[in-house]
């Protein structure tokens, strides 16, 4: 059986990203999801940090190849050492991406009446320690490096394989725990029972409507040179959408 997420060593073609609604890990609370592909999607990544007026934005790295140049991002690195700071900051990195159901648990505030994760209200602080809590049931994409997916994921569904000999990482809800922040951050992941979900845990509370997945190829899509030119100086979302014509 092939890996979850596939290991890899060159750029992987790739299309223009596109928005989407990503799980969200926090020190603050268990974050819970079920994947719901057998497999990952390989994206090279740039972080800009300067985008987005500094809040720092990402872009799928517009070389097609290694041989392939570019990328305003790699065309600034050339001649640098491999191991300056700003090389190993700046270079595209692999990032996996998949679409999951984010099944965290979530409580209506009976203070404020947001709804949210974790014993504390993200909104107004109250404690929710005696709050029912049902899953969120929301369509997100989860995003991460070869350390989530490789030594996480792929490990992760080997165990659950040999407890569960005909399970695939699909069959069960996965618990992630994460400690510290930054560069310092560290994700565990564990396997719940395999469960089986139903039609009605796709609706959408909102409109009644079943969700849809996200279009992970659109999501590969390389970011344009122009647009990356724009983000290098600081532009925001909303500037990168007037510039391609988006109102």
């Amino acid at each position: 059986m092939a890996p979850f997420a596939p290991e890899s060593r060159t750029y992987n073609e790739t299309r223009k990203r596109t928005g989407a609604d990503y799980l969200k890990f926090t020190p603050e609370y268990r974050t819970v999801a079920r994947v719901l592909s057998e497999s990952a999607t390989l994206v090279w990544k740039h972080f800009i940090p300067e985008a987005n007026g500094g809040k720092g934005m990402g872009a799928v790295c517009p070389n097609i190849t290694a041989q392939t140049r570019v990328c305003p991002i790699e065309l600034s690195l050339v001649g640098l050492d491999k191991t300056d700071l700003k090389v190993q900051e700046r270079r595209a990195k692999k990032r996996y991406i998949v679409n999951v159901l984010d099944r965290t648990p979530h409580a209506t505030c009976p203070s404020c009446n947001t709804l949210t994760p974790g014993k504390i209200c993200s909104n107004c602080g109250a404690d929710l320690k005696k709050a029912v809590f049902e899953p969120l049931n929301k369509i997100k994409v989860l995003e991460g490096g070869p350390k989530l997916f490789l030594e996480g994921l792929n490990p992760l569904e080997e165990m659950a394989q040999a407890d569960w000999p005909d399970s695939t990482i699909t069959d069960y809800d996965i618990t992630f725990q994460t400690k510290g922040s930054g560069r310092d951050r560290k994700i565990s992941v564990m396997p719940q029972a395999p469960s089986v979900l139903t039609d009605a845990d796709f609706l959408d509370p909102e409109t009644g409507e079943r969700q849809k997945l996200y279009d992970l190829e659109a999501m590969t899509e390389p970011t344009s040179v122009e647009e990356i030119e724009l983000m290098m100086q600081g532009a925001t979302i909303q500037q990168l959408n007037e510039a391609k014509g988006i109102v």
